[in-house]
């Protein structure tokens, strides 16, 4: 057997598996929930849970293809993103692969389940993506790892550094991986997608339905990329012919559907992303200016003790992100706008306190 000498069995927090009377702010999940038609078409699927899903992820996949212009082999759906950066870690050529430093731990996960050696390209001072050290380090690479926006910093690659990093890469013969996990939450303004640069081939986009479209819980995922990239993608997948339940699939079509219920969360998300930064400013602690449905505060020294405070005495869950190259800092889920307030108490709370207070920068 293989041993992988630096994987190991992921272990959720505890507040993962028991969400009882917390305020549940350490995922990034979305407060409001699913939208109620995707509920509906999950619970009349359950009546057909006997019956295997959809091997190419059926009416899903076809779904996708209409809403994004595309053709239907130029889709595939996955159990979760976390699936389709594992597919798109082992369709990639063997050459070592890039990926940025302090970021989602998924990327590093998949490229040494896949056999690839990685390099880890560091983030700039602000938390930002340094694209030109990216476009640099592409030349002789298999593939490139890009979380835009990013994750836990909540940044966002602009329209022009994407098309910057698109050319760059595939000149270099490197396949581009832009998981865009959060796109939905990001202004148009402030965000860049690979979507316009599918078609000339080598970009790989990857979403989901947990975040927006809140199916955490169910684990629907999805990537678009040109015919050669997702062929080798779908090749791999039939060693998992049923990747997908069918009430996932159901779920996920109905919520795709849904637009005004996808418009509320968003807008309420930056409803709320707007006060709870602002919030966190009037309590001087620095927060990075975010495009996601998360904040990442900055608490010093004791950001740990902070966010344990959180939980032991207000039952409120962040997430300290030590484990992401972030010790000082805590990544805040956003809350519906309405739950603001209450968030904001325990916090003010919990930094009143003059041990606290004085060990933060």
């Amino acid at each position: 057997m293989r041993v992988f000498s630096t994987l190991t069995p992921f272990r959720a927090e505890p507040h993962a598996h028991d969400p009882r009377d917390v305020q549940r702010l350490a995922l990034s999940e979305n407060p409001h929930g699913a939208s109620p038609h995707a509920l509906e078409a999950a619970r009349r699927e359950v009546e057909r849970a006997h019956w295997y899903p959809h091997s190419d992820g059926e009416p899903l996949r076809s779904l996708l293809a209409a809403h994004y212009g595309l053709d239907a082999e130029q889709v595939i759906v996955g159990n979760g993103a976390d699936e389709m950066l594992l597919l798109a870690a082992l369709a990639a050529a063997p050459s070592p692969a890039v990926i940025t430093a302090r970021t989602f731990a998924g990327y590093a996960a998949s490229l040494e389940a896949a056999g690839r050696p990685f390099r880890e390209i560091p983030l700039l001072p602000g938390g930002g993506i340094d694209t030109d050290a990216v476009c640099r380090a592409a030349e002789g690479a298999g593939c490139v790892m890009v979380c835009n926006p990013h994750n836990p910093t909540g940044t966002a690659l602009s329209a022009g550094q994407v098309t910057g990093l698109v050319a760059a890469v595939r000149a270099a013969g490197a396949v581009l991986v832009l998981d865009e996990a959060y796109a939905e939450f990001a202004g148009p303004d402030r965000f860049g997608t690979g979507l316009a640069h599918l078609d000339a081939g080598r970009v790989v986009v990857v979403r989901t339905f947990s975040k927006a479209y809140g199916l955490a819980g169910l684990r629907v995922g999805y990537a678009l990329g040109d015919g050669e990239a997702v062929d080798a993608m779908t090749a791999l997948r039939t060693a998992l012919p049923y990747n997908t339940n069918r009430i996932a699939l159901a779920a996920a079509a109905a919520a795709l559907a849904d637009e005004d219920h996808l418009r509320m969360v968003v807008a309420d998300c930056r409803a709320a992303r707007q006060a709870l930064t602002g919030e966190l400013v009037a309590m001087g602690v620095q927060a990075v200016p975010s495009q996601t449905n998360f904040v990442l505060a900055r608490f010093g020294d004791h950001a740990a003790q902070v966010v344990a405070r959180l939980a032991d005495d207000h039952r409120v869950h962040i997430r300290h992100t030590a484990g992401l190259g972030f010790p000082d800092f805590a990544r805040i889920s956003v809350p519906a706008a309405r739950d603001v307030p209450r968030l904001a108490a325990a916090l003010r709370s919990v930094l009143s306190d003059r041990q606290l207070l004085e060990a933060r920068p």
